[in-house]
């Protein structure tokens, strides 16, 4: 015999959380950790930078973004992959 079991979401709830500044630290740190990463695999450049922004249909959650700052560190990614190794750790 099995029990009926109703869930019901707080989607308000869900986006109180996603939204949150704990939530935004933690996707902060770990942008941070592949930006200081990647940065040791460039030289003479400004490296790679950090955006955190609200991402989503209406924002509804925080995403870590880091791109080249400059041409050195795009050619970096392009012929060592520097950025794509901190990613994928």
């Amino acid at each position: 015999m099995s029990a009926e079991i109703t869930i019901e979401f707080n989607s308000a709830g869900f986006r109180e959380v996603l939204f949150s500044d704990g939530v935004k630290s933690l996707v902060t740190s770990a942008a941070e950790k592949i930006q200081s990463e990647a940065n040791a695999g460039v030289t003479n450049s400004k490296g790679f930078r950090v955006n955190v922004r609200g991402i989503g249909f209406g924002g509804g959650r925080w995403g870590g973004f880091v791109s080249a700052a400059d041409n050195a560190a795009h050619t970096a990614e392009e012929e060592n992959q520097v950025l794509s190794r901190a990613v994928h750790g």
